[in-house]
């Protein structure tokens, strides 16, 4: 056979690279959605809109009336500090000793007043929350709502929507609120609630969007707040009357209100008056109850595109600075990227017998991993792509959810594309735990679920731990899936169960951790395009020119990081602008297909051996002009043998020999120039001072045929977390191997 038939290196690299210029970004956009980019743009222009209507005294222009007196300039710091404007700042520091000298006398500026503290410094401001919190439970009406001022006026929703909320800040800070001032106003509520659903400024009128915002934001604070009878201490490893919550009957059809008339263009029932009012409104409806949807609306979505299209041009929203920092709370506040998703597996309340588990766990971990994040709820069937919005997909019950094949398939599906599954025995119930050991035996066959060892970085990953009987299974090179025999959901729960608590959320703060790897999380508003899904297994040749990636399948560990290939793929075409197919293909050594894989890649973590069959169809392959790029997965010393074994069988006569730092490949001859390299920190742990890459190759002709590195590639080709892996860091990693291929293909 003609080996220029066989190996279309050289020509075919000519051809992708004379093309590349001319074809750009391959992807576009299915459809034109608001971007996270757009809403940071939007949220910078509106801060700088609302720092340059600072008065000299800090403060901001007031509106007229005195029951308003400071309650703009706590309004528009609140939104400032939201937004990430630091409390030290010129602006924030003095605005906020305007705020702290502001008397306690009105119930929204009292009220605001705490939250702009609480915001900026809990801990410092402790002694001004608590009187301020003081005033508005003196200000709390007998029936449990608050008016503009004392105990004598007359009662609206607005004004208890803001009490509800400054107290809200005020016990979050530490400051004890009498469950008394909780129990009448959450039955108040529920007693105004109209037959629809929804609320009104006052008991008289009809139900409209900002007020039943209110009310059901109001019935989740305090919800979250009353402790009502779901259970109570902590005994023998598990919650007495746990899973005895059920969502209230008012909380349900507010928020089904909130569903049939949801709007963004306009208050709903209102028209537009007070839009920004409303949405601030749904974005503590959305925050607080975990939900992204409201019916049909994603409403975070819908609603930062509606406040991106309507900026002013001189940065502000509606009317001026009150308007703007409603809008500005929207999208600062709503933005916050999910970091954790509770799955409802089932339809009753067996998947939710702990409803604020999550919210606890979040609110414990504040901004300790770099940012503030937020959590929510999502359906089990949701597509994929909102699965994996968040690092973390969480399920926890009392029995284990009787899984269909399509759905394990797709549990496993998210744990694949980089997804980190954790679940719970709640109450450390002996059902749900023989179900899920079950559920791993038949998702992942051949990996075992084991209990992780002291050492593993799950019990280091932010607060050095105990280990806590956590067990684990590993896919490829993480461990991708975590589950707790014993309760921490009761514990997050009810947060305040002595030591029990702290410890059960510093556990959950590590999980988070270790399954973030601490790195940036998605932008919320990052749409998740799933690579080209699965293995192809076509035996036909890729279209035109187009460059397509096989890999070698072994009796072995051939597999360890699924999308490797995949994502790399995407990489040469996304950043070198390359033809390449983004469907790789699996090849045996011994296909009649293996001809048509000029480049082939290699990878493992254990010893292996080929058979002298495959050996001599290898062989014969490289001979032929073929190229081998390989690497040992994690760094592991018992692939590096077997890979060099394997490779010395082949050529007894030749020898893998250590690339000098001046080969074209380092050199970005074609590529990237890599004088010096990124390696993760279990390679530097081994090797101090490393930073140059290593790579060795084996000539034949005079051609360089093999290409090999003993630290990982494949890991950050992937580019999951691997916290053992010594290897490249993700960019470093994905540039080396861009240049090997290159190499291979014009040489």
């Amino acid at each position: 056979m003609n080996a220029a038939r066989d190996i279309r290196g050289a020509r075919r690299a000519r051809r992708l690279l004379a093309v590349a210029a001319a074809l750009g970004a391959l992807v576009a956009p299915v459809r034109a959605e608001v971007t996270g980019r757009q809403v940071r743009r939007a949220l910078d222009q509106g801060v700088r809109a609302l720092k340059r209507h600072q008065l000299r005294d800090g403060s901001w222009a007031e509106m007229t009336g005195h029951r308003y007196a400071g309650g703009v300039t706590c309004l528009v710091t609140l939104a400032l500090l939201r937004a990430g404007e630091p409390p030290a700042s010129p602006s924030i520091s003095a605005a906020l000793e305007r705020i702290r000298a502001l008397d306690n006398r009105y119930t929204y500026v009292v009220s605001l007043k705490i939250m702009a503290l609480a915001a900026a410094d809990a801990a410092k401001y402790h002694t001004e929350i608590g009187a301020a919190a003081h005033w508005l439970v003196s200000a709390q009406r007998r029936n449990g709502l608050w008016s503009y001022e004392t105990r004598g006026g007359t009662y609206d929703h607005s004004n208890t929507q803001f009490a509800l909320l400054g107290l809200h800040a005020a016990a979050q800070a530490g400051i004890r609120i009498a469950p008394r001032v909780w129990k009448i106003a959450r039955n108040q509520l529920m007693r105004n609630q109209k037959t629809d659903g929804g609320w009104a400024y006052r008991n008289s009128g009809e139900s409209y969007g900002s007020m039943t915002a209110a009310g059901v934001a109001d019935l989740l604070i305090l919800g979250s707040s009353t402790a009502i009878t779901q259970e109570h201490g902590f005994r023998n490893g598990a919650a007495p009357g746990c899973g005895g919550y059920k969502t209230g009957r008012a909380l349900a059809r507010g928020l089904a209100w909130l569903g049939d008339n949801f709007r963004t263009l306009e208050n709903p029932r209102r028209g537009r008056a007070y839009v920004y009012y409303w949405l601030y409104a749904v974005e503590r409806c959305g925050i607080l109850s975990g939900r992204r949807y409201f019916g049909r609306h994603d409403w975070y979505r819908e609603g930062a595109e509606f406040l991106v299209r309507s900026q002013n041009a001189d940065g502000t929203w509606g009317n001026g600075v009150i308007d703007t920092s409603f809008a500005v709370l929207f999208l600062a506040k709503g933005r916050k990227p999910l970091l954790i998703q509770k799955l409802r597996w089932s339809d009753d309340d067996r998947w939710d017998p702990d409803r604020h588990d999550v919210e606890h766990l979040v609110s414990f971990i504040g901004d300790k991993l770099g940012e503030p994040t937020s959590w929510q709820v999502v359906d089990f069937d949701a597509p994929l792509e909102q699965w994996l919005a968040a690092p973390l997909l969480y399920f926890q019950g009392h029995e284990f959810p009787r899984f269909s094949a399509r759905q394990r398939q797709k549990l496993r599906n998210y744990v694949e594309q980089g997804g980190t599954l954790l679940a719970e025995a709640c109450c450390g119930r002996k059902e749900f735990i023989n179900g899920f050991k079950q559920f791993c035996t038949e998702t992942f066959p051949g990996v075992p679920l084991h209990k992780l060892d002291p050492g593993h970085p799950v019990y280091s990953a932010h607060y050095d731990l105990k280990p806590a009987g956590l067990m684990g299974l590993d896919v490829g090179c993480r461990t991708s899936v975590i589950f707790s025999p014993r309760d921490f959901s009761c514990l997050w729960e009810q947060g305040d169960v002595p030591r029990l608590s702290e410890q059960a959320l510093r556990l959950g703060t590590n999980i988070a951790a270790f399954a973030t790897g601490r790195q940036a999380l998605r932008d919320r508003l990052d749409v998740v395009t799933l690579p080209d899904e699965g293995q192809d297994t076509s035996q036909t040749p890729p279209p035109g020119d187009a460059l397509r990636l096989a890999q070698v399948v072994y009796d072995g560990d051939w597999h360890p990081d699924p999308q490797a290939l995949v994502k790399f793929a995407e990489y040469l075409r996304d950043n070198l602008h390359m033809d390449v197919v983004t469907r790789y293909k699996p090849v045996r050594l011994t296909d009649a297909d293996l001809r048509n894989s000029p480049i082939l890649y290699m990878t493992g973590h254990y010893h292996f051996e080929l058979s002298e069959q495959e050996r001599t169809a290898l062989a014969a392959h490289l001979r032929r002009g073929g190229f081998l790029f390989a690497d040992a997965c994690c760094g592991r010393e018992a692939f590096d043998a077997a890979f060099r074994a394997m490779v010395e069988k082949m050529f007894p006569n030749e020898s893998l020999r250590k690339l000098p730092p001046d080969h074209p490949i380092f050199r970005g001859q074609p590529g990237f120039r890599l004088d010096t390299i990124g390696y993760k920190p279990a390679a530097l742990a081994d090797h101090p001072g490393l930073k140059h890459p290593e790579l060795w190759g084996l000539e034949i002709d005079g051609r360089l045929a093999i290409v090999y590195s003993p630290f990982a590639i494949g890991c950050g080709l992937d580019g999951h977390v691997c916290y053992n892996c010594r290897g490249y860091l993700i960019d470093d990693a994905r540039r080396l191997a861009a240049n090997i291929v290159l190499y291979a293909l014009t040489h």
